[in-house]
């Protein structure tokens, strides 16, 4: 079953571990997931599946004194973990790879942190809870993903469709417009040949006008 579920991890971009931090100069015990979707994504997502599914409450950077680097819940009681209360620690922090990387961790209290050594079954807890939140959260950001990108795909088909419309118009229009071309240089070419034919008959005119003119000087002059 853990096979299984590496196996999808990886190829949803995502690496799952044991992992350590530094808490307060103090190196501790962590559960690690690495993901692809955003800090601030997964900050929010993690906070809210926290307060839906297990009635946490992450958000104590609303506080007046607080570490911005991490949520926190202190004095919880997560009856999946253990019935004694439990300080709760969440850092999401992005990774020299570009990768979200998301570290829990928790302690009994001052100085009692569990841990794989000291409290198998409760780290154990802790790991379930990283892996259900994976496995609920993940298909729905990359359902998001895909239903994002099928709009997209969706509004570039559309805007194809208009363009082609488009185009047939423009076509549609030019085969008028050269068809109206057509028929203007064939009145242009006989308009032409009629001005040619006036021309002539001009031309005509004017020479039986003249020799007509020559005629008439010559019989008054005599």
């Amino acid at each position: 079953m853990m096979m299984l579920f590496v196996t999808v991890m990886t190829a949803q971009k995502l690496d799952y571990a044991d992992g350590t931090i530094m808490y307060e100069d103090e190196k501790i015990n962590t559960i690690d997931v690495t993901l692809d979707p955003k800090v601030s994504t997964i900050k929010d997502k993690f906070e809210d599946w926290m307060d839906d599914n297990y009635d946490v409450d992450l958000d104590g950077t609303k506080l007046l004194f607080f570490d911005a680097d991490y949520m926190s819940a202190n004095g919880v009681v997560i009856p999946e973990i253990s019935d004694r209360k439990i300080d709760l620690k969440v850092k999401v922090d992005e990774t020299t790879a570009g990768m979200t990387k998301l570290n829990m961790f928790a302690s009994f209290g001052y100085d009692n942190w569990i841990t794989e050594d000291k409290h198998p079954e409760e780290y154990a807890a802790l790991r379930s809870i990283v892996n259900e939140f994976v496995r609920d959260y993940l298909p729905e950001y990359y359902l998001d993903q895909v239903e994002d990108a099928e709009e997209k795909v969706d509004d570039l088909k559309e805007d194809r469709d208009d363009l082609n419309d488009d185009m047939q118009d423009n076509e549609e229009k030019i085969k008028k417009l050269e068809a109206e071309n057509r028929e203007l240089t064939k009145k242009l070419k006989e308009n032409q040949k009629l001005i040619d034919q006036s021309k002539s008959r001009l031309k005509a005119k004017n020479k039986d006008y003249k020799s007509i003119k020559s005629r008439v000087s010559d019989r008054n002059g005599k």
